[in-house]
């Protein structure tokens, strides 16, 4: 865990503090990571007799930086990964253009959703304030580690997120 995700999560947590914007922020990030993931089962190549595409390797990618950023939180996160993967590559089998309409159907209902949230149940939105793109990989990261507060975990990392500190810059990881 990084410094910079306790600076990131103090100042993520005052904008979403709506139960059902976190619920729509969660479910928004795998819909998003699904819309990515669909083209890219469609780009397979064989290692060992065993088939692997882009998706795997985007799946990989979004599973080290979310245990990077809290181990905790980031294997909890990866778990919903794997059945993200599996559609993924169930819709990948359909013809290129209903994968694309699936993908690009699926990314303006993310948008929709998160925005929508923030709009009637935040009554405020960032924009990409926080962490740009890379946010929507991994904010189940940001509301796991809310999560465990919640059960009592994590006290380390939540005393320092209380703390705060002037002098870091709340920007993302």
């Amino acid at each position: 865990m990084t410094k910079r995700f306790a600076d990131t999560l103090r100042a993520w947590m005052p904008l979403h503090e709506n139960g059902v914007s976190r619920a729509a922020h969660f479910v928004g990030a795998y819909l998003f990571i699904f819309s990515l993931a669909a083209p890219l089962a469609l780009l397979r190549v064989s290692v060992g007799g065993t088939e692997v595409s882009a998706a795997h390797v985007l799946m990989a990618a979004v599973t080290l930086q979310a245990i990077r950023l809290e181990w905790t939180a980031g294997l909890l996160m990866a778990l919903p990964l794997v059945p993200t993967l599996w559609l993924a590559e169930a819709a990948s089998r359909l013809p290129g253009t209903t994968v694309a309409l699936i993908a690009i159907s699926v990314m303006v209902f993310r948008f929709a959703l998160v925005v929508g949230a923030h709009v009637l149940f935040e009554k405020k939105t960032h924009g990409l304030s926080l962490g740009g793109p890379l946010l929507f990989f991994i904010e189940p990261v940001y509301l796991l580690t809310l999560a465990l507060f919640a059960l009592g975990l994590k006290r380390e990392l939540r005393a320092r997120v209380l703390a705060g500190d002037p002098a870091a810059a709340p920007l993302a990881t």
